[in-house]
């Protein structure tokens, strides 16, 4: 059974689903792993594929969700999106790599994260 905190991160992810679908992104998989890493949501914008990564925050106690995303996770996702990329056979692709922050009252797409 899922624990309370595994149910908040799928309700965010559905949450971020939605959202980006409502700005005409296409979502291909959700809870992609690689020997990297997992992506949360791997998506199409156009012809790109967009690896997003999902952080939520219940409060501002441990700061904001964007601050969540440090370069090592950066380096993850990246390694992790083009291991996956590479093995469905769509390298050469382009690919980005966005963040969808949910915090009370609020949700933040952040686009071409680097």
């Amino acid at each position: 059974m899922p624990s309370a905190r595994q149910r908040r991160g799928t309700a965010a992810e559905d949450q971020a689903a939605a959202f980006l679908q409502q700005k005409s992104y296409r979502i291909i998989d959700r809870h992609v792993t690689s020997r990297y890493g997992e992506i949360d949501i791997l998506a199409a914008d156009g012809e790109t594929i967009v690896a997003v990564e999902v952080k939520a925050r219940q409060s501002a106690a441990f700061g904001r969700a964007i601050e969540a995303v440090t370069p090592a996770k950066l380096a993850k996702i990246t390694q992790a999106l083009d291991d996956i990329l590479h093995s469905r056979n769509w390298s050469g692709r382009p690919i980005r790599i966005d963040v969808v922050t949910i915090e009370p009252g609020s949700i933040q797409h952040y686009r071409a994260v680097s």
